[in-house]
């Protein structure tokens, strides 16, 4: 254990962002985290490593290793439960990922897998099976190879189009519905307008979702005519409910209308066109009935060639060539739809190659453990695993051995070669690994931060695993980070904090994390949204700009959350979020959840009631934009847009009176849901069965973090905070006020403590110059996490006040990654915090981190206080000396080498310096 420790020390550190090297605009408008290698834990079934052969086909080649008792217990490690591995150590290049797998728990038996990535085209695997017991053990590994597919990998395919052109419905330049939703402007998962995946598909995705329904429903399409086809036809492929016709008029490059008649599958209909010159037409489809038409595209070319087109089924192709090497000590897999061979190589005598057909491994395989015989298991054979069959591997007592791998990717030659090269000479690929970087002064953690590392080191390793290939988005597939693999889509307010915690892991990645959900300028989706709408990403952006002061980074990323921001403040004239008479933010619309918080109780009873939805407005959505809109006033501030910081000030003014005038609830010293008139206009607060308030709990406290409380209400949300009658419990801040009668003990979010919320709070603490309460928020936080940690080795989503035990998913790491940013604020030097009001131009450590200097502003939208920073210095005893202006500041050092600066009330920017003297 002590090893690993010492291992994470290093890895965890990696360094201080200033001058960090971002993904420019030149990266492009996409949303894949683009600094990830081919090869990376992206798999969605079993623990391994992926590669990816082609971005553009969503097609992922998986290995993984799958250790065992000989003949008896098989562990599978599934990625989708609970099955006895834990993500154990990631380096934050990605380049060395270690998974272990616990045969006798806890560290008895036990095997570590550690993906060594070499390049783009081979991964060496470490296996390094363990028995710390005082008898002998008989392991087995089977290694699984198998490709696996998008979701809605199309299953039928067009023959007779070799010279035809295909236009996919969702291509269109132009979709103008009759009726707008809200969603017009915010296409749920950053899809387009109407558009729908289904594996009927030619290529994925159709044009639905209710096009047609209504008469006048527009499409339009850029369409190529080639010299040669002016006179020609379209090849429509279309669906429509079986005996329903609908009625589309044609426009454009061709004027007529055509019916559609339903047969509830996909038909074929061929439209004739005439034009006078090649070159570029418009073609419009206008709905003229008021019948949902299903579209997956059309072709365009040869009248004749159109009526040949043929559409039929095919499977996928997930049946490799395999060919097993002379010594039956590796094997070469060729898949129909990857270009590239996959070749694995073993260096143990013992071994078996197998084949094994069934869809999943973790039943049937583990039915079969005692078939060792046997070269093919054949199951339901809806699915290919080619299983290199290692057995026994003998383990003395208190021993242990290490046996090697290597995955390869590439033409077939150059696959042999590298085999050849493995088992001719492993020693040379082994000697290639990175060994972990040596200690020196950047790299170190202040001495008392030293009892975190194993919990920050397995959220570090959950963070970097939690990626998946592919995921779908803005018509293309993307690598992404998800809270866990149990999630296998898009999490916008999840994904914001999961940019957070990469902002201390890899800056290059959080900056890609952010970019991800942003979308440019005029985009049809103002954002990249699922789930809960809050503005995270503006808040991660923040933190990154604090962190690295890139300049080019901040240009790009500001007019994208500018876009976000405006849709969800209502400046978008398609956004409903804005109550028309109080000013104050809802977000129903769009989502249920309205803070992340899936039971919290006002929001939970809000469900039964669409009227009451419509009518209803929460505190935390206004109070977070409001913040939101502070921070882009400074990021508007440092980038001169003048016209903007206006724009930012007036949303500030609406939203803080809004919020003062009509949510604040003096009886119960909370800030309360709104309830309003048909008008828009606000009326009395949301109040529970008995009359009071509903809203006690963290939506009720809320407004700290905005900045916009009084002194008295300051020192009343302060004092349900820190009450253990109310929201202070010994595993930090519950959600829900432990005195309200709606408060439940086994609810989800209702009875429980989570993160993302107390990290909102720490900051705000830190902007109230309170570091006192900011600190034990976050080492009640740290500490209970190391306890869990330590006890189960899962990183759990939250915490059940009643235990005090960690509870969820159990490796989890979207909501709880502010453990890495309070571990580093903390205990890494080199690392500066701040609240959300403390705006950093230049920020320069001396080498050994003995001397800091920085030049701060302020957010100056709030009246001059104190606010606190946080700045990590070198790790020896030294004393310090802080000045702001030349103007000596107060400060303490709860431990050593960690500086709390209050910085004086002023609004005025200046120079901060921190010296050591002896």
């Amino acid at each position: 254990m002590k090893r690993y420790l010492m291992t994470f020390l290093v890895a965890i550190l990696a360094l201080y962002c200033t001058g960090a090297v971002f993904p420019s605009s030149s990266s492009g408008n996409g949303h894949d985290i683009a600094s990830l290698h081919a090869w990376g834990p992206y798999s969605k079934r079993y623990a391994g490593i992926s590669h990816i052969p082609d971005m553009r086909k969503g097609i992922r080649f998986d290995f993984s290793v799958m250790p065992g008792y000989y003949r008896n217990r098989q562990l599978v490690p599934h990625v989708l439960f609970e099955s006895s591995y834990y993500p154990w150590e990631i380096n934050p290049e990605m380049t060395r990922i270690t998974y272990r797998y616990e045969l006798e728990w806890k560290d008895r038996v036990y095997t570590d897998v550690t993906y060594h990535i070499l390049d783009d085209n081979r991964t060496l695997v470490g296996i390094r099976c363990v028995n710390r017991t005082g008898t002998p053990q008989n392991l087995v590994l089977n290694q699984m190879a198998y490709i696996d597919y998008p979701e809605t990998q199309p299953q039928v395919v067009a023959t007779g189009t070799s010279r035809l052109q295909w236009y996919n419905a969702i291509d269109y330049v132009e979709n103008a519905p009759v009726c707008k939703s809200p969603q017009y402007c915010l296409v749920y998962d950053g899809w387009q307008r109407n558009e729908e995946r289904s594996a009927s598909s030619l290529d994925g995705s159709i044009l639905g979702r209710g096009f047609g329904r209504n008469e006048g429903d527009r499409l339009v399409y850029r369409v190529n005519i080639l010299p040669g086809y002016e006179n020609g036809a379209i090849g429509l492929r279309f669906k429509v409910k079986e005996g329903e016709t609908a009625v589309l008029h044609l426009k454009g490059l061709t004027e007529r209308s055509v019916e559609l008649r339903g047969t509830g599958e996909f038909s074929f209909l061929s439209i004739p066109y005439r034009c006078e010159k090649a070159g570029e037409y418009k073609l419009e489809f206008i709905s003229a009935s008021t019948v949902g038409i299903s579209l997956d595209g059309f072709f365009v070319g040869d009248s004749d060639e159109i009526s040949h087109v043929n559409i039929t089924p095919t499977p996928i192709p997930f049946t490799p060539v395999m060919e097993v090497g002379e010594g039956r000590k590796d094997f070469i897999l060729k898949y129909k739809d990857c270009e590239n061979f996959y070749g694995v190589a073993w260096n143990y005598q013992h071994s078996e190659v197998r084949e094994i057909l069934n869809g999943e491994l973790e039943s049937f395989f583990r039915r079969r453990v005692h078939d060792h015989v046997s070269s093919r298991l054949v199951g339901d054979r809806k699915w290919h695993y080619a299983n290199a069959f290692l057995r026994p591997v003998v383990l003395e007592p208190n021993s242990e051995q290490t046996i090697y791998m290597l995955v390869c990717s590439g033409d077939k030659e150059l696959v042999k070669r590298e085999l050849s090269g493995f088992h001719l000479a492993p020693d040379k690929f082994i000697t290639q690994v990175q060994p972990a970087k040596g200690m020196h002064s950047k790299d170190r953690i202040l001495p008392a931060g030293e009892k975190y590392l194993l919990g920050t080191r397995l959220l570090q390793a959950s963070l970097l695993s939690n990626i998946v290939y592919p995921v779908y988005t803005q018509k293309e597939y993307i690598r992404h980070f998800t809270p866990g693999k149990n999630w296998n889509s898009l999490y916008t307010w999840d994904s914001g904090f999961i940019a957070l915690g990469l902002v201390d892991v890899d800056p290059a990645k959080a900056f890609e994390c952010i970019k991800a959900y942003t979308t440019p300028v005029g985009n049809e989706s103002a954002f990249i949204h699922h789930g809960t709408p809050l503005p995270i990403q503006m808040y991660a952006c923040f933190d990154l700009w604090n962190n690295s002061l890139s300049r080019e980074s901040l240009a790009f990323l500001y007019p994208r959350l500018k876009q976000y921001f405006d849709f969800m403040v209502g400046n978008d004239p398609y956004s409903t979020t804005r109550m028309q008479g109080s000013g104050l933010l809802r977000t129903w619309d769009y989502f249920y959840n309205s803070g992340g918080w899936d039971d919290y109780p006002p929001q939970h009873a809000l469900r039964g009631s669409k009227s009451q939805y419509q009518s209803v407005t929460p505190v935390v959505t206004s109070a977070y934009y409001l913040r939101a809109a502070k921070i882009l006033r400074l990021a508007a501030k440092e980038l001169g847009l003048k016209r903007d910081v206006k724009e930012y000030e007036q949303v500030i003014g609406r939203l803080s009176y809004a919020l003062q005038t009509y949510a604040w609830d003096e009886e119960s010293g909370y800030y309360g849901y709104v309830v309003h008139d048909s008008l828009g206009n606000a009326k009395e607060i949301f109040r529970y069965k008995d009359q009071s308030n509903f809203n006690k709990g963290l939506d009720g406290v809320t407004p700290l973090v905005a900045g916009i409380c009084s002194s008295d209400q300051v020192g009343k949300l302060m004092g349900h905070l820190f009450s253990p009658d109310e929201l202070w419990t010994n595993v930090g801040i519950s959600t829900v006020d432990q005195s309200a009668p709606y408060y439940l003990e086994d609810g989800y979010w209702n009875g429980a403590v989570w993160f993302p919320h107390q990290w909102m709070m720490w900051k705000a603490l830190l902007d109230l110059g309170k570091g006192e309460e900011a600190y034990r928020v976050a080492h009640t936080a740290l500490n209970n996490w190391e306890k869990e940690c330590e006890e189960s080795y899962f990183t759990f989503e939250h915490f059940i006040i009643s235990s005090g035990r960690g509870a969820g998913w159990h490796q989890f790491s979207g909501l709880s990654s502010p453990i890495l940013n309070w571990f580093a604020a903390y205990y890494r030097p080199g690392k500066v915090s701040t609240g959300f009001e403390v705006w950093i131009t230049k920020s320069e450590f001396t080498d050994n981190y003995a001397g800091y200097k920085a030049e701060i502003s302020f957010d100056d939208s709030t009246k001059p206080h104190e606010r606190c920073m946080i700045v990590c210095m070198d790790v020896a005893g030294r004393k310090y000396e802080v000045r702001f202006n030349d103007k000596p500041v107060r400060f303490k050092s709860v431990h050593a080498g960690m500086l709390e600066i209050t910085l004086p009330a002023t609004n005025k920017a200046g120079e901060l310096v921190v010296q050591a003297f002896d």
